[in-house]
């Protein structure tokens, strides 16, 4: 997620909803009491080095000689920064707040600046929560199951990043003031940038955290019956945005 003081906006990042993406892109242009949260070692990789806020927030959870203690055993700055914000705002923010967080988290930031989040055809994100969640797994279960577990009630309990909806909604309302869809994102960041008198993408915008394919072959996961509880466990996104399983 991302609070920007210098630009006026907030970014809620929905797992799996090329959030990094949009996050790496955005980062390069945040002021130096911007908070970022998460998709540091990605906007790292493209050049992208702290900022006062997050160098200040190290200094103040850890000590100078554990600072440099770290650097010594060639851990990178990213590593420190994660640790430390995470720490900083433990119980209060998180990578993937979702807007009724951050709301409570500045609730001044949220009635002035301008929010927006990703939305993404659930019936292709529920793939890519799968193969993210268990792409370190030497034993995996099979797509339906984790579904059968989403239907259940529990994703939570396997740590699965699963929620979308209740992010960027309150009482079942949206909350953001601009929801960018993943099938024509590129244009709808440049919206975005347009709005904040920021540059636009132009080819810029890059794939992070992905474990997919660029088209993904969903065929190959769905198995019969699974579409149906996909439509139950997304069905408010699903009706919201008239989304259905691709061809």
């Amino acid at each position: 997620m991302i609070l920007s003081h210098r630009h006026r906006f907030i970014f809620v990042h929905v797992p799996k909803n090329a959030g990094t993406s949009v996050t790496t892109f955005l980062a390069p242009h945040l002021g130096p009491f911007d908070l970022m949260l998460g998709s540091r070692a990605e906007a790292r990789a493209r050049g992208v080095k702290p900022n006062l806020r997050s160098t200040l927030t190290v200094l103040r959870e850890r000590s100078p000689v554990s600072v440099v203690r770290a650097l010594v055993k060639q851990r990178n700055l990213d590593s420190l920064n994660n640790a430390a914000i995470r720490r900083r705002y433990k119980d209060r923010l998180a990578d993937h707040s979702s807007a009724t967080q951050i709301a409570a988290f500045d609730p001044g930031a949220w009635q002035d600046y301008f929010s927006f989040c990703v939305v993404r055809n659930p019936f292709e994100r529920v793939v890519s929560i799968y193969n993210w969640r268990y792409r370190a797994a030497r034993e995996r279960p099979t797509f339906s199951a984790m579904l059968r577990m989403l239907a259940d009630g529990r994703g939570d309990a396997e740590h699965i990043d699963w929620r979308s909806w209740d992010m960027y909604t309150e009482n079942d309302r949206i909350i953001v003031d601009f929801v960018l869809r993943q099938e024509k994102l590129e244009d709808d960041l440049d919206t975005v940038c347009e709005r904040l008198s920021l540059p636009t993408n132009s080819g810029r915008l890059t794939r992070e955290k992905s474990n997919n394919p660029a088209k993904i072959d969903l065929t190959s996961y769905y198995q019969p019956g699974d579409k149906v509880l996909v439509e139950r466990i997304y069905q408010r996104e699903i009706d919201h945005f008239g989304y259905r399983f691709p061809n």
